[in-house]
């Protein structure tokens, strides 16, 4: 009722459109709204709301129409209103869990099974912002901390997830945008994907390829061999920009992917994030990926005897 009262039958501020939308169509999951003055290059007069559904990752389009329709009653002097689907950034949790074995009767996998029934809960819990917010390091260590007793201390890291679905046999190009900075390493590479193969020449040759940074801003096709040695295939795949968080492939020469080691032609590319926090920016919709995650528990022997 309250926030009925708020939008008062028009929409003029974005709880307005955020209000209405939910009235219109109930079954979503989260809903933001921003001004095109937002955007890197703005669009003044339109106003964009990104509509997480309740079930899938995207509305269809018919769905879209019907909630666009809806809200041209409410909408003020000529804004234009842009349904767009969310970005979905996947969150992905690293960790090994040190535990004293002398407070619990849990042994490492038990300790293990605790964590991911905490992080589980943690994922759907409002403490995790979808739209517009943020998942915290600090929150995450702490959870996981106070998941069991006997834990003593942890050692976590995030990891970021873009899935794409490739154009199979047909050359192109694709942009996998992280909008969070990417951590700069010398030593190793922050970005790495998932298998794929592909058409050279016109030829699929039946290699599963990768593809990872340089370190140096270029991105590599390579495959491994019999003895698990990596042959670089293509070095100018593609570029990453580290301060961006953006991948760009096949833009200097479109790749033509005939097919991917995951279903329905799917890609999934991993990034490790500059920063602790990982943020969601105008349309991104953060989803903390417990299933994805890794959680290994160990005996703690740093602690002393008593």
């Amino acid at each position: 009722a309250p926030k009925f009262y708020g939008a008062q039958n028009r929409a003029v501020v974005a709880g307005d459109y955020a209000t209405l939308v939910k009235q219109i169509y109930p079954a979503i999951d989260s809903v933001y709204v921003y001004g095109g003055q937002e955007l890197d290059i703005p669009e003044y007069g339109r106003v964009f709301i990104a509509i997480k559904p309740a079930v899938g990752e995207a509305l269809s389009t018919i769905t879209k129409e019907y909630i666009k329709e809806s809200l041209n009653d409410y909408r003020i002097a000529s804004l234009d209103i842009v349904l767009v689907d969310p970005a979905i950034l996947y969150v992905e949790i690293n960790t090994l869990v040190y535990y004293d074995d002398r407070l619990t009767i849990k042994d490492a996998s038990g300790i293990e099974s605790a964590v991911s029934q905490t992080l589980s809960s943690y994922a759907v819990s409002s403490t995790v912002s979808k739209f517009g917010g943020a998942v915290r390091f600090s929150s995450i260590v702490g959870a996981i901390d106070d998941s069991e007793q006997s834990i003593t201390r942890n050692n976590t890291y995030l990891r970021m997830r873009k899935d794409i679905t490739a154009i199979r046999n047909a050359p192109t190009s694709y942009e996998i945008c992280f909008k969070n900075a990417l951590k700069v390493d010398t030593n190793r590479p922050v970005i790495y994907s998932t298998g794929f193969e592909l058409i050279i020449d016109g030829v699929n040759d039946g290699r599963t390829y990768f593809f990872e940074d340089d370190t140096r801003g270029n991105v590599y096709a390579f495959y491994l061999d019999a003895d698990g040695n990596k042959i670089v295939s293509d070095p100018s795949f593609g570029t990453v920009d580290y301060e961006k968080g953006e991948i760009l492939i096949g833009y200097t020469t479109p790749v033509t992917i005939a097919n991917t080691s995951e279903l329905n032609a799917g890609i999934s590319i991993r990034g490790i994030p500059a920063g602790q926090d990982i943020v969601a920016k105008q349309s991104v919709y953060l989803q903390l990926d417990n299933a994805a995650s890794t959680i290994n528990a160990i005996v703690d022997t740093n602690i002393l005897s008593t």
